[in-house]
Order: C-alpha cells, then structure tokens, then sequence
C-alpha cells in the first residue's frame, strides 16, 4: 500500500468518524423532541430507526467493507434481512390469530 493510499483511507475514515458523531448528536436531541404523536411514539420511532440504520450502513458499508465487495454478498445480506423479516412477522401473524 502506498502513502497515498494509506492517506485516502484515513480521510474516509476520518469523515465516517465525524458523520458518525453527527447522527449521534442528532439521536440525542431526537430524544429531547416531541413528536406530538397522540398515544404512541411511531414519530419517535421513525427518526431513531432512521438515523440508526443510516449509522449502520455508515459502519457495516466502510469499517466492515462491504461498499467494495462483490454483488453476491449483497444478495446474501438482503436475503437475510428477508427472512428476518419473515421470522419477526410469524409471532405477530401468529398472535393476530390468536386473537381471533
């Protein structure tokens, strides 16, 4: 690796660092901020999901490397968040029938 190379690295990870404090910053003031949303906290829960998925995919996308992996590994994590989504949703759908 050359000095050039090392230097593109530490500038990315440098801007990570300074994005990641930034949407820590901003999770701590949502907190702070009401959302006047009657008998339940969906607005809260939406913008603390969004700036932790966006926090996620800052950490996964370049500490872990996957912006420069190949297309495959892509589909492998997508399918896996598809199943998670189905494993999460039998329990709902499950008592949903319950209920019934």
């Amino acid at each position: 690796m050359s000095a050039k190379d090392v230097a593109h690295h530490v500038i990315t990870y440098r801007n990570v660092f300074i994005l990641l404090l930034i949407c820590t910053g901003l999770t701590v003031g949502a907190a702070y901020v009401d959302f006047n949303v009657p008998k339940s906290m969906a607005g809260a829960l939406f913008v603390g999901l969004t700036i932790a998925i966006f926090k996620g995919y800052l950490v996964a996308g370049n500490f872990m490397h996957l912006k420069t992996e190949k297309k495959i590994i892509h589909y492998i994590l997508f399918l896996t968040v598809f199943f998670l989504f189905v494993l999460l949703a039998v329990p709902v759908l499950w008592h949903i029938d319950l209920v019934k």
